[in-house]
């Protein structure tokens, strides 16, 4: 049996398995939180609105602001996987079946999944993490994007250059 793609299958695998990692994380800081449906701004703003109700100043220093800060960063981590993954492993299969240097598609997708892995917990440690992912994520993109143009149409352009 002939396999298509393999190394984006392979990388395609991993970063599934992950995206099921943060989708639990998610589910995790929604029963940490008591929060069904939404990132929680809701019961905050509830909070904040029972406690002016109340006519009490002192209710507002009662209330965490940040108790569903992990909750939001969960989401977003999550989210900003499933925005950048699926162009990633399209370029890639693009690149891949058009006959890509293996080493170069490799190396391409395990910093890709690096900075995946960076990024997302970037988003819930440190800053430092979610900038280093996101710049390798989009250098990632950037050039597979590139060669899905060129390896399709390289002879037209050494024929422009070539004149």
């Amino acid at each position: 049996m002939s396999i298509l793609a393999p190394i984006t299958s392979t990388y395609a695998g991993i970063l599934g398995i992950y995206y099921l990692k943060l989708t639990f994380d998610i589910g995790k800081e929604r029963r940490k939180t008591k929060t069904s449906i939404g990132d929680g701004s809701q019961q905050l703003i509830q909070k904040i609105v029972d406690a002016g109700k109340s006519g009490k100043a002192e209710n507002f220093s009662k209330i965490d602001y940040l108790s569903y800060d992990d909750l939001l960063r969960s989401i977003r981590a999550h989210g900003n996987f499933g925005e950048f993954v699926p162009f990633a492993l399209l370029f890639s299969f693009i690149c891949e079946v058009n006959g890509i240097n293996s080493k170069l598609l490799n190396s391409i997708l395990f910093a890709f999944t690096v900075s995946r892995f960076v990024h997302a917990t970037g988003l819930r440690a440190t800053n430092v993490g979610r900038k280093i992912g996101i710049i390798f994520t989009l250098l990632s993109i950037l050039i597979l994007s590139i060669i899905s143009i060129y390896i399709p149409n390289k002879d037209i352009i050494f024929n422009l250059f070539k004149n």
